[in-house]
């Protein structure tokens, strides 16, 4: 996931909800820091544009906010959230880690927290992991959002009927940190 360092004063205008000329003007006043390209554009970096920002108590869209990769840990048992959760907490990786104890709180927390990356149980009280996982990928705002189902209970075509629902992948319990790395490495998430 490559983070853009630098923005023009049109994409820096949307995220003030002001115009270009806005910019150019607070940037000739000096009020917010610019440089030039070669080519004589002028451009914002990335961390000037967020000490702005919160300089201003402007939000600082999500976009911008390159406080690490956004994990959701859907489980009802608290041993493997915590394994998940420690693995995580212990790389050199930022991540951002939320819980969610069954499927109606796993739904508000992709709806609230976006998350990049889910590891979603596939039994749960209420929803189950495969109708978590086909809401999911039903919502256009969350399709994005790489599944990583785990199950204790290997079975027959669980593996292929959820990555028909949409998941990248199932993951065994219990599982090591390798198999918590490669999982990740495999929807795109690499762990320090």
């Amino acid at each position: 996931m490559e983070t853009k360092q630098s923005f023009s004063t049109s994409e820096v205008a949307r995220y003030c909800h002001v115009t270009a000329d806005t910019i150019r003007k607070w940037a000739e006043a000096g009020r917010i820091q610019v440089f030039k390209t070669p080519g004589g554009h002028r451009r914002i970096r990335r961390e000037d544009l967020i000490r702005f920002l919160r300089d201003n108590n402007i939000p600082v869209h999500e976009d911008l906010d390159n406080s690490g990769v956004k994990i959701l840990v859907v489980d009802d048992e608290k041993a493997v959230i915590s394994v998940i959760r420690r693995f995580l907490e212990r790389s050199r990786t930022p991540f951002q880690i939320e819980v969610a104890m069954d499927g109606y709180d796993a739904g508000h927390q992709v709806a609230t927290f976006r998350p990049n990356v889910i590891f979603l149980d596939l039994r749960l009280p209420g929803l189950d992991g495969f109708e978590v996982c086909r809401r999911i990928k039903a919502d256009p705002n969350a399709t994005s959002a790489k599944i990583i189902a785990m199950t204790g209970y290997y079975e027959g075509d669980v593996a292929q009927r959820i990555i028909e629902l949409g998941a990248e992948m199932l993951l065994q319990k219990p599982f090591t940190p390798d198999d918590l790395r490669r999982a990740l490495a495999k929807v795109g998430v690499e762990v320090n």
